[in-house]
């Protein structure tokens, strides 16, 4: 009854998760992540928290759309200040319009760095960060889909000119040593090439920051 509740409350349909995703056992019919369409749906999936090893979380469906997907990379140092990373905008997703980053940009967004930059402090978080934001077609508002205390999949995309990454930056400050200064590289690209092939084949455009391939490196003998 109190899920139903919070679904109506909310506004159907309502995203719905395990707050605990990697809890959730195979072969049970339970995914970590569904689109909830009904309130007797989401009173099904709560009476299954003891099964999925978690408390079930709704959250508000934003309807995916063109340039409302962000995500934020950074590091809070010791003092809480962020270095490193910056913001980027999710262009391709695998599944389409909800999944995984399969091409992102480097992209400058003071609202999204405002508002990253916010959530660490107000938490007194330390340590690598990976946000998700998605912007309301609506209201022009974005909201905060996910909050990773970890590196992304997708962090060396934001390696700027001194090659200082987050995990480079926290690295450095844990050991008490100064951090490159560096200038960002906006426009640089991020590409999963089993996700989006065709973006991976494409000539990377020369003056644009370059391009971070997810899986191939050439430098890499292994």
């Amino acid at each position: 009854a109190e899920a139903a509740r919070a679904a109506w409350r909310l506004g159907l349909p309502v995203v719905a998760k395990w707050s605990r995703p990697w809890l959730v056992p195979p072969g049970g019919g339970l995914r970590s992540t569904v689109l909830v369409r009904s309130a007797r749906e989401a009173g099904e999936l709560y009476l299954r928290a003891e099964e999925a090893g978690s408390r079930l979380l709704l959250q508000t469906f934003l309807p995916p759309g063109p340039d409302r997907d962000w995500f934020f990379h950074g590091y809070a140092d010791r003092f809480g200040t962020v270095r490193a990373g910056g913001p980027g905008r999710k262009t391709r997703a695998r599944p389409r319009g909800a999944g995984l980053t399969a091409v992102g940009r480097w992209t400058p967004n003071p609202q999204v760095q405002a508002l990253a930059e916010r959530v660490t402090a107000e938490l007194g978080y330390r340590g690598v960060f990976d946000l998700d934001f998605r912007r309301c077609g609506t209201t022009g508002r974005y909201h905060l889909l996910d909050f990773n205390p970890r590196p992304g999949a997708q962090f060396r995309l934001f390696a700027d000119t001194a090659g200082l990454d987050v995990v480079r930056a926290l690295h450095l400050d844990l050991t008490h040593r100064p951090l490159p200064q560096g200038a960002p590289r906006p426009g640089r690209v991020f590409v999963v090439e089993n996700y989006a092939p065709l973006s991976a084949l494409r000539p990377a455009r020369a003056g644009y920051g370059g391009r971070e391939l997810a899986w191939h490196a050439r430098d890499d003998r292994a």
